[in-house]
């Protein structure tokens, strides 16, 4: 309990009583020392020191035996009657200015109301001269050692006051401070009514320093009394912060507000306003108030607010102790003022980061001084408020994005399930072009795992009708159900929508599913079986169609607990039916291109054979000529027999690379492993070429370490040679040649021909090994574009790899790899 600091005035003779407080039932006696009233009084009265001291350690010891104010003040009074004076009264200073008479003794105890009474009927304050209010104001003491009957009317203001102040009997006074701190806490007054009740100046003394002792306890006990009411506020506010950070919306926190914080403060009534962007307010909770005014408060704004005599433009809480009639400045908000009494009010703007968020108000039933203790207990409070609803709308808004996010992610995970579904449909429906049966059974599947509870796929067949080709269900028995469902009689389609929509080539979309529309669906026994096996509740059909025909139909179904179909779905299935579509045409075009390459195959293979047999006849006929020829027409036909014969040689190679091309493309290009010295191979095959050499220009260097056995095909290996060493010439001529042969480790053999003419730009390497392919100009340099083809299919074949390094301008390195062991099976 705190006090208010006085400022010294001059001293009065006038002492006044204050307001009634009923005494405390604890009676303290005084030291067995003093034996009774009279001598007590003789005997402290001499010049007695140790029976001073004594009296002092006595009653300083029974003043710190308790922590309760009240307590304190009674034992005080009660130590003074009879040692120091026949009756006594203490006063007590209020943070309001109030004075509150909270303790009296009197050594007659049926007298004591009498003390109260006396304080009843006047009450001081702060502006009176003399007295008790003297001694409040200024902090000094006022003795008055005789008091004459005379001076009796003087010192009261009624009749009543006199009458009573008689039958107390007042003969001497003394009127000392409660000082601790600086501050005036209150005052004591010792009074003498008898014969003897001349006070002296050791009295005076002895009561100054009582009183000084009073206030030290006085102020432990206030000290302690505010530790605890601080505790209990810290309590309070602990557990009205919990219950707020429970609060999830703004109600939640006005609910607890209302609930707890009034609890905690004490208030009769309270409301929580939330205020909008507009300025307008939002009655969140109220407690104590009437149906009237709670509409009034409903209706209630910022200006309504200043009509209430609240500064809105003050950020600050607002007190007001009692109410004041020309606070409010409407009639309608002085008569809401006016049904609320008279008590106390605290208006607390609720402050967040982002200003104002509302208001909390509260109220008393009765008039009251809001203590500093006090108004931070309520301004946290309302800070917790405030923060409470700062989370609170914090709170929704994440928990609308929250929503929003959540319907995003489940759009999109739909989104994704859709996009994965056409993935994994289109790379089946493109991988597996020769087995468009399984192609389709297979998007059946995936259609019924991920994006529907049902797929159906329908063909048209070769009589123009409806077939189901493809058919599953997500759940395994029912798909057993489906698949014996399915009946070969149901030409015409199999639901209502899949045969409307193979007639008006048109998508056909049911969002619900319902028992009518069933019945209506029904066409027979096998339509009426499919239906129960599928029991949908959502179905779309869309059309298979390619250049103006409809090639088919397919049906999703949806059942529950799947949700239903929607026209995201509806244009998923769309672009499902076109890339159907696309693929039953390429299928198509798939397999009218197989057919055509296998004519082609077969007919390079016939054509082949066919021309080998001319061209062996050719071959004899012109060795017949060469050796027929003689003497001087021999010089004259030899040059030009000779250009036949290469000639012819090449044609040879051209149609054995034909053959080796439909061998190839069959699968019959067969091998036959024996024993092979690569190292001798290469220098035959360097032999035979070294008049192609010669005409290129070209000097060839052999660096062959050694024997290089191996098993291989020796007629294809030496195929692999010629036509490496037939592409170094002619893209080299003119520059030397640099055959390499050597062991690669213990199991494989190394081969590389270099030359350094014209190179392959980087851009032409990838296709350099394709099947008619060549990268330079074929104005320039001659050939079909099959022996560097060939030639990889056959070091495949035997188990090896060819690579080749080459820059525009440097020129070419091809590397072959062949293993030394058995080689493996030829293709076919």
């Amino acid at each position: 309990m705190s006090r208010r600091p006085t400022s010294p005035s001059r001293p009065s003779s006038v002492a006044e009583p204050l307001s009634p407080e009923p005494a405390c039932a604890n009676t303290v006696r005084p030291p067995e020392a003093v034996s009774g009233p009279g001598v007590a009084a003789r005997v402290l009265a001499r010049d007695d020191a140790e029976e001073r001291i004594a009296f002092l350690a006595s009653a300083g010891e029974l003043l710190a035996s308790s922590l309760e104010w009240r307590t304190v003040l009674q034992r005080l009074a009660e130590l003074t009657v009879p040692v120091l004076a026949d009756w006594c009264a203490v006063d007590v200073l209020g943070d309001d200015g109030r004075v509150e008479r909270v303790a009296a003794a009197h050594r007659a105890p049926e007298r004591v109301g009498l003390i109260h009474e006396l304080s009843r009927l006047r009450a001081p304050d702060l502006d009176t001269p003399g007295g008790i209010s003297e001694v409040l104001r200024t902090g000094e003491p006022v003795f008055l050692p005789e008091v004459s009957d005379g001076m009796l009317p003087g010192m009261v203001y009624t009749g009543e006051q006199l009458e009573v102040a008689r039958r107390l009997g007042i003969r001497a006074a003394i009127v000392v401070p409660l000082l601790a701190r600086g501050r005036v806490l209150g005052a004591v007054s010792l009074v003498r009514g008898g014969a003897d009740g001349i006070f002296q100046d050791e009295t005076l003394k002895l009561a100054l320093e009582l009183s000084r002792r009073a206030s030290l306890s006085m102020d432990n006990a206030l000290l302690y009394a505010e530790a605890r009411e601080a505790q209990v506020r810290t309590e309070r506010l602990q557990a009205v912060t919990a219950a707020l950070s429970r609060a999830a919306t703004a109600e939640q926190v006005a609910e607890v507000l209302m609930d707890q914080g009034l609890r905690a403060t004490g208030a009769a009534r309270g409301v929580v306003l939330e205020r909008g962007a507009d300025g307008g307010l939002r009655l969140l909770g109220a407690f104590g108030y009437t149906q009237a005014m709670l509409t009034y408060l409903e209706g209630l704004t910022e200006a309504g607010l200043s009509a209430l005599g609240v500064d809105v433009e003050d950020r600050a809480p607002q007190w007001f102790p009692r109410r004041e009639p020309g606070t409010a400045v409407t009639e309608s908000a002085r008569a809401a003022l006016a049904s609320l009494g008279d008590g106390a009010r605290a208006v607390l703007p609720l402050l967040a980061e982002r200003g104002v968020r509302g208001y909390l108000s509260l109220a008393w039933d009765a008039p009251r001084a809001f203590s500093p203790p006090e108004q931070a207990f309520l301004a946290s409070l309302a800070q917790q408020c405030a923060q409470a609803l700062e989370r609170a709308a914090l709170y929704e808004t994440l928990r609308e994005r929250g929503e929003r996010l959540h319907h995003a992610l489940e759009v999109g995970k739909e989104a994704e399930e859709r996009l994965f579904f056409l993935l994994d449909a289109s790379r089946a429906l493109a991988e597996h072009l020769d087995d468009v049966e399984w192609t389709l059974e297979h998007v059946a599947r995936v259609a019924a795992r991920s994006v529907a509870t049902c797929c159906l796929v329908e063909l048209v067949g070769p009589d123009g009708a409806l077939r189901c080709v493809a058919a599953s269900h997500r759940d395994a028995p029912r798909d057993a159900s489906l698949l014996s469902t399915l009946s070969p009689d149901m030409s015409e389609g199999t639901l209502h929508p899949a045969r409307e929509c193979f007639q008006t080539g048109e998508t056909r979309y049911l969002p619900e599913v319902g028992p009518d529309l069933r019945e209506r669906m029904f066409q027979g026994p096998e339509h009426r079986a499919l239906l129960e096996a599928l029991d949908p509740h959502s179905l779309v059909a869309v059309p298979v169609r390619t250049r103006g025909r409809t090639l088919g139909v397919i049906t999703l179904g949806t059942a529950a607990p799947q949700r239903r179909l929607g026209t995201s779905d509806v244009a998923m299935a769309e672009e499902l039916a076109r890339r159907v579509a696309v693929a039953l045409e390429n299928a198509s075009l798939y397999r009218d291109a197989q057919a055509a390459v296998r004519l082609r195959d077969e007919f390079l293979s016939v054509a082949s054979h066919e021309l080998k047999t001319p061209l062996t006849s050719l071959k004899l006929q012109h060795g017949l000529i060469d050796r027929a020829l003689g003497g001087e027409v021999r010089d004259k036909v030899a040059p030009r027999l000779a250009t036949a014969m290469r000639q012819v040689q090449r044609l040879t190679a051209l149609v054995d690379s034909l053959l080796d091309v439909s061998r190839i493309s069959l699968g019959r290009l067969a091998l036959e492993p024996a024993d092979v010295d690569l190292g001798q191979a290469v220098r035959d095959a360097v032999d035979r070429m070294e008049e192609v050499f010669t005409q290129a220009g070209c000097t060839v260097r052999v660096d062959v370490p050694g024997p290089l056995p191996g098993r291989w095909d020796s007629s294809r290996l030496d195929q692999v040679l010629v036509n490496l060493l037939t592409n170094a010439a002619k893209y080299g001529a003119g520059h030397p040649v640099v055959v390499e042969a050597a062991h690669e480790g213990e199991e494989s053999v190394r081969l590389s021909v270099r030359d350094e003419g014209i190179g392959i730009s980087e851009k032409d390497l990838p296709r350099l090994f394709g099947r008619f392919e060549r990268a330079v100009s074929e104005r320039h340099y001659g050939g079909l574009g099959l022996g560097l083809y060939i030639s990889r299919q056959i070091v495949d074949a035997m188990g090896g790899r060819i690579d080749v390094e080459s820059r525009p301008g440097v020129g070419s390195i091809f590397t072959v790899r062949l293993p030394r062991g058995v080689a493996p099976p030829g293709r076919g």
